[in-house]
């Protein structure tokens, strides 16, 4: 992506989301070491963007938006593999996500690749006020398990205390 990408982008986050990134939230994150956006494009049009953001191995994908006139056809399975990919190339550990508790159809898609729900985030979205589920994917094995560390919390049953910074067992 190129800063001549960023209009573009933002017409395609206000026509698909509610709380869309502004020009400057694109800008600041093309800016950024750790963010990365992919874009999908059809006859010289960006029909698709998707964003990751990551912090040594934990990554995040920040929003994927697919025109409306081009969903259903691939395009959102596309940039989430992409995305995937690129956190392998990154050495990513893991990647989370939210998505609002309705959009049963983003839900799916993550399912139908290797996410698993974690949890919910009561009033996560505020136009319209919601819920999101949180959703999450390993990518390579817990280098913990190979060290001998152990995490924080019940080793009889596996519960990890609140706050304790470890990835749930529901994760792995």
């Amino acid at each position: 992506m190129e800063a001549r990408d960023i209009p573009a982008l933002a017409a395609l986050e206000r026509a698909c989301f509610s709380e869309p990134w502004s020009e400057r939230s694109f800008k600041h994150q093309l800016d950024s070491d750790t963010a990365r956006i992919l874009a999908a494009e059809r006859d010289g049009r960006i029909i698709g963007l998707a964003g990751l953001l990551h912090v040594l191995d934990e990554g995040a994908i920040a929003n994927i938006a697919v025109a409306p006139d081009c969903r259903r056809q691939g395009v959102g399975r596309a940039l989430l593999r992409a995305l995937l990919a690129l956190a392998g190339e990154l050495d990513l550990a893991s990647v989370t996500l939210e998505v609002r508790e309705s959009n049963l159809p983003a839900q799916a898609l993550y399912l139908g690749e290797g996410f698993k729900p974690l949890g919910i985030r009561r009033g996560f979205y505020a136009k319209p006020a919601e819920d999101a589920v949180t959703m999450g994917i390993r990518l390579r094995p817990d280098r913990d398990q190979d060290s001998g560390i152990r995490r924080q919390g019940n080793e009889e049953t596996g519960d990890e205390e609140a706050g304790g910074g470890s990835v749930p067992s529901s994760f792995s």
